[in-house]
């Protein structure tokens, strides 16, 4: 199971972003909705691997947030909302977004049981198979590969991340239709959407989705 819990950037000099991220989370599928927690804080539980990476790409189009994902046990029956519920995913989270403050990206990764060692850094050489990476190189992959997503749409202007997430989310539309929604120029979402920006945050968010389900497929066989 997926824990995330996401804290709100620059909070005591910003407006309250949490009602705006709540509208942009709704789509997801989530086990025990998203939702307000103590402060600027939220968070949710989730079940597919999908719908994390999913909900990190949604969370950096809105705004800026630090996001911490915890993957482990989850306390049964699940509650209806996640301040009351327990497990270890929650712990992972927690300790998760706290480590966000200052990690790249503002997102970390982390499992309910903690490595035995410190890990290696990730090589260039990837393994020759998805199966013959171990579970905290897996993890590493799902991490680098989220915070990738992040740091591309962070780079942009806000209304600029909007035209790729319209884009990922309808890939069929037109880039008329996207100007129309938005009100701007056929021409000015062009200048985002051509130099393939949005084919990037695409793979980083699919990669990461598939390392997510191997990091926690391959905790649950240990």
């Amino acid at each position: 199971m997926f824990v995330m819990t996401i804290d709100q950037q620059g909070s005591r000099t910003s407006a309250d972003a949490v009602p705006g991220v709540l509208a942009a989370l709704e789509p997801v599928a989530a086990v025990v909705g998203f939702a307000r927690t103590i402060g600027d804080e939220v968070q949710g539980v989730l079940a597919d691997p999908v719908a994390v990476a999913e909900a990190v790409r949604r969370v950096a189009v809105d705004s800026d947030w630090h996001i911490g994902i915890g993957i482990g046990e989850v306390e049964r029956p699940l509650p209806e909302t996640t301040v009351e519920a327990r497990g270890e995913a929650f712990y992972a989270a927690r300790q998760a977004v706290e480590a966000a403050k200052s990690a790249p990206a503002h997102l970390v990764v982390r499992t309910g049981t903690e490595r035995s060692s410190a890990p290696e850094p990730a090589s260039a050489d990837l393994p020759a198979s998805a199966s013959a990476a171990t579970p905290a190189a897996h993890l590493d992959f799902a991490e680098a590969a989220l915070r990738l997503l992040v740091s591309s749409l962070g780079e942009l202007r806000v209304q600029s991340r909007g035209y790729i997430g319209f884009r990922l989310d309808d890939p069929e539309a037109t880039q008329t239709e996207i100007a129309e929604s938005f009100g701007v120029s056929q021409q000015a979402v062009s200048r985002v959407l051509a130099p393939g920006t949005a084919e990037i945050i695409a793979g980083a968010q699919g990669l990461a989705a598939h390392h997510l389900g191997l990091a926690e497929g391959a905790r649950n066989v240990d």
